[in-house]
């Protein structure tokens, strides 16, 4: 279970989150996490989603955010937000391959979004630690179909990606996958 000021990172995207405010803090209300992008992280290192009940708030902290929301390509400045309402299909990335971002997320409401993020992290660090640069596909559908009411890939091809989805994490479950991941987190300087 995180709790506020939690920091976990995921070295396949090169992102670090820092828990603000976690689920408990405000009665499920909303989690807000502070997310640092390395100038590493770029478009590739993440998918097209949507959040099918929740308002995802982000205020760019520093540097620069390229955005992808419903097909519209955006970048977002310092001091400048963006609002993402329930269905809108994004994907958010730094823009510079010289300067960190660093952002200010809020979901509302919060429901499982912290258990998301430590599975994937979690996940991220072990297929790293095993010198893999990329998520266990099987693992993943497995963990895409748990938090299906948090976070659905969206973007191109969806109806085929949501049903080759689906078939991967039946499979993924019948081979032992579990949806959940402990991740151990990294010491709370910031």
């Amino acid at each position: 279970m995180l709790r506020t000021g939690d920091k976990i990172s995921n070295p396949l995207t090169k992102k670090t989150f820092v828990f603000l405010r976690t689920a408990k803090d405000t009665d499920g209300e909303y989690v807000r996490i502070k997310c640092i992008a390395d100038p590493e992280s770029s478009r590739k290192n993440g998918f097209v989603h949507v959040h099918p009940s929740q308002t995802e708030i982000i205020t760019v902290s520093s540097g620069s955010m390229m955005a992808l929301v419903n097909g519209k390509k955006v970048r977002f400045d310092a001091g400048e937000m963006l609002v993402i309402k329930p269905g809108d299909a994004h994907q958010w990335w730094n823009a510079s391959t010289k300067q960190q971002l660093e952002i200010i997320t809020e979901v509302r409401p919060a429901m499982q979004t912290e258990q998301l993020y430590e599975a994937v992290c979690a996940l991220a660090n072990a297929r790293y630690e095993e010198h893999y640069d990329s998520l266990n596909l099987l693992q993943f559908a497995v963990m895409l179909d748990h938090y299906s009411e948090v976070y659905k890939s969206a973007g191109k091809l969806t109806l085929l990606k949501k049903g080759v989805f689906k078939v991967l994490a039946a499979l993924g479950r019948l081979k032992g996958y579990k949806p959940e991941w402990d991740y151990k987190l990294v010491p709370k300087s910031v």
